[in-house]
């Protein structure tokens, strides 16, 4: 997972600047990233590499409380009517980076939401897709290694952390088994 926030560094810098509104892509080969359209892109990670999405232009979340932000995407596995055969270990996931010291230019660490964690917890699929979000109850976090029943819960137990100044992004870096596409990716504070 590290190497993969390492990659994301990388990538945006060389992000892929097709037509999609505040949606980019970024791929490590042989993965690849198609937008799709403004709020759509297909990540391939079957061969391998990691490939993901990321929004800009966005509303900052640099030093919102995490009780204040909110991240979710939905997802579904092309060509298929199952939500499990494209995903696969942690893919695809919120990759969204955490501050712990005060110093919302610093991170910490990455906090982790992913579709696997999100429908082993319940998480009732809206219309053939699935929604990981940071809103549902049901949908885990992991930070530095230690497993929280949802964002609430992380937020509650860690009042004074806050959303840091690196770029929070959707990411899959596992083989998985079909393509998956990622729709509706949103980024909120309050």
């Amino acid at each position: 997972m590290v190497a993969a926030s390492a990659a994301l560094a990388l990538f945006v810098v060389t992000m892929a600047t097709a037509a999609g509104g505040k949606l980019r892509c970024f791929a490590d080969s042989p993965a690849t990233c198609t937008l799709n359209s403004a709020t759509s892109a297909t990540l391939d990670t079957t061969a391998g590499g990691d490939a993901g999405v990321f929004l800009t232009n966005g509303k900052s979340t640099n030093g919102v409380p995490l009780a204040n932000a909110g991240f979710s995407f939905t997802y579904f596995c092309a060509n298929t009517l199952s939500l499990t055969s494209c995903i696969s270990g942690g893919a695809p996931r919120w990759s969204i980076p955490i501050n712990t010291d005060g110093n919302s230019k610093t991170t910490e660490g990455y906090a982790f939401l992913d579709a696997q964690g999100c429908l082993n917890n319940g998480t009732q699929p809206s219309g053939g897709a699935l929604t990981v979000s940071t809103m549902a109850a049901t949908c885990p976090v992991n930070f530095q290694s230690v497993d929280y029943a949802n964002w609430a819960t992380f937020a509650a137990d860690n009042p004074t952390y806050t959303i840091s100044a690196a770029l929070p992004f959707v990411i899959a870096d596992v083989v998985t088994g079909g393509q998956i596409i990622v729709s509706n990716v949103n980024v909120t504070k309050s």
